[in-house]
């Protein structure tokens, strides 16, 4: 007698249950995909026990006739798809009821629908077997109703979380959902409580209100771009606003809530020179691309999807990024629970830089402010233009869209003092601003370094004696994979023997000493850092750690004109706000502050 056998249809459904069921929140983000490719305005959800108790999706959408209903909790039964061809265009979420049969297969599922006519139809099913079904009544629409989650896979349910971290995961899956139809109203009671209840919204921005609360969706910029058909659009969180993690790092393909690593790191690169290491921006990004390059069924869930160029659509995410972020200039105040490594501070304190008008999509900041004046972009009268001993004074070309110094008043923000030769005290009309003169440098000459590569009128300087470098051979080869970006921002490098690197130029801004010190790190970066990366995210850690180490150092002590021209290059860059890695360059301190701590009001 042979081995191989069909599996019983009970022990298939769980099987192919694994594939899509992982948790209760998998649960709630079928029923709820399931409810919009319906065409509901309304969802209500309820969950108990975390959703292994109890999971009850209700809608208002289109709803079945009895028959179809019935159909819908078999498998490989869809509305959706009739022939292979459309497996090619897939706009919906899922394949209507190919999901049911896998979530009856571990519960106690019980559906109710109605098409609109006299009466509807239920049918219940337990553990994936048909338990009954008849008329039953019911608005337009449909409630299914799981209960008893995995109970007939007790191996399953012992590796559930608490009832709160399970219903947490649940909520995630509903907040990306309900960011990618706003026009939807939701409502979801947990433990028999209302956990949120988000009205049909305008739009994305007011949907993001709801979701984050008013003060935090203050901070979040526009983002939008289009490279041919391939667009990106949705909002991204000024560097004031960021996270521990990714999880509040939302994206979309085609409105589809996706994980996408290579898409992840597009976000992550395209605000590393404003947001700190280590942070994430809070984003709701939505990547609308043309179905025949993107493949959506290529995981159970439909959570991945894999593109016809996923270079071109990672690279596409970064520019739009760090387009949306280096033409805002949100500023970081000292607020009454200080900073964090994060830049953060009151979401009212953040002000727009040389306006006081709200920037275009950030209506009502000014009036968020709270009584906080707009800094302008100023510089004292006393600043000699290229006098003092740092590096490359000569007048930086802006890179483009970037506010040009004719259309900032430079009369304002005066220069003082230096602090323990590293910071820079400067009075501004409503406050004291403090300058990290370090971190204020490194952005100047980051910025300046790439607008002279980008013009091909980059300095370089020979090297005297040449440097030689003993490599390793994966060194070796990640340094010819990028030895063109090199070339591009100053160095000429060339073999020298098998093991030896020969460095000939390098950047004019930079001393001969600090070469070597630079280059090492950077091939140490290379190594880890070059697979997958693209060629701009190369570019920026090339010129982002030149600058570091071309920058004045903390601890160094600068005469006035010096202190003047770095404050007024800085006011002068594209992104003055935070260095190339995303460290504040300017805090402020209001005058209101210093007036109630030294009791004036």
């Amino acid at each position: 007698m042979g081995i191989v056998r069909l599996l019983p249809p009970e022990v298939a459904n769980q099987i192919a249950a694994g594939e899509v069921i992982e948790r209760p929140a998998s649960v709630v983000k079928e029923l709820v995909e399931n409810a919009l490719d319906a065409g509901a305005a309304r969802i209500a959800i309820r969950i108990e026990g975390g959703g292994a108790d109890l999971i009850e999706v209700a809608d208002d959408g289109c709803g079945m006739e009895a028959e179809d209903a019935r159909l819908a909790l078999e498998r490989h039964a869809t509305s959706k798809v009739r022939d292979a061809s459309d497996l090619q265009a897939v706009r919906s979420f899922g394949f209507r009821g190919e999901a049911l049969p896998s979530i009856a297969s571990v519960s106690r599922l019980t559906l109710t629908t109605s098409a609109g006519g006299d009466e509807g139809t239920e049918v219940r099913i337990e553990a994936g077997r048909l338990a009954g079904d008849g008329p039953a009544a019911h608005p337009r629409g449909t409630t299914v109703r799981v209960e008893g989650l995995f109970h007939n896979a007790p191996a399953r349910r012992k590796f559930l979380r608490s009832p709160g971290t399970e219903a947490s995961h649940a909520i995630d899956h509903l907040i990306r959902l309900a960011a990618a139809h706003p026009a939807v109203a939701f409502r979801l009671t947990s433990g028999g409580r209302e956990t949120f209840l988000w009205p049909a919204a305008a739009g994305l921005r007011e949907r993001a209100a709801q979701i984050l609360g008013s003060s935090e969706a203050a901070a979040l910029l526009e983002v939008d771009r289009s490279e041919g058909r391939p667009r990106v659009r949705g909002l991204v969180s000024a560097p004031s606003l960021t996270r521990a993690s990714t999880r509040d790092a939302r994206l979309f393909v085609n409105d589809r809530p996706v994980r996408d690593r290579r898409l992840l790191h597009a976000l992550t690169e395209g605000a590393a020179t404003v947001v700190p290491r280590g942070r994430s921006p809070v984003a709701f990004l939505f990547l609308e691309v043309p179905v025949e390059e993107v493949d959506v069924n290529v995981h159970p869930a439909k959570s991945e999807v894999r593109f016809a160029r996923p270079g071109a659509m990672h690279d596409l995410l970064l520019r739009a990024v760090r387009e949306a972020l280096t033409t805002s200039r949100p500023f970081a105040a000292l607020g009454a629970r200080g900073l964090d490594g994060a830049v953060t501070g009151e979401a009212g304190e953040l002000l727009e830089l040389g306006t006081a008008a709200p920037s275009a999509g950030m209506p009502g900041v000014a009036e968020r402010a709270a009584g906080f004046s707009v800094l302008t972009a100023t510089v004292g009268a006393g600043a000699a233009p290229g006098q003092g001993p740092l590096q490359g004074d000569a007048p930086a070309a802006l890179p483009p869209g970037a506010v040009p110094a004719a259309a900032i008043p430079l009369d304002r923000l005066t220069p003082l003092a230096q602090f323990r030769d590293t910071y820079i005290l400067a009075s501004a009309p409503d406050g004291l601003v403090i300058v990290d003169q370090h971190a204020a440098h490194e952005r100047v000459l980051y910025e300046r370094l790439l607008a002279d590569a980008e013009a091909r009128r980059l300095e370089r300087q020979r090297l005297l004696f040449p440097l030689l470098l003993e490599v390793s051979p994966a060194e070796r080869q990640a340094l010819e994979e990028a030895r063109e970006l090199f070339e591009d921002l100053g160095f000429t490098l060339a073999g020298f023997g098998p093991g030896t690197l020969r460095v000939e130029e390098i950047p004019g801004m930079l001393k001969a000493t600090a070469a070597e010190g630079l280059l090492r790190e950077l091939l140490g970066d290379l190594l880890e850092r070059t697979q997958g990366r693209a060629a701009g995210d190369l570019r920026h850690r090339i010129a982002a750690t030149s600058a570091c180490h071309a920058a004045v150092r903390a601890h160094e002590a600068l005469p006035g004109p010096a202190l003047d021209r770095l404050v007024r290059d800085l006011l002068e860059a594209r992104s003055p706000m935070t260095c190339p890695h995303g460290r504040p360059t300017i805090l402020r301190l209001p005058i209101e502050r210093l007036e109630r701590e030294f009791r004036r009001r």
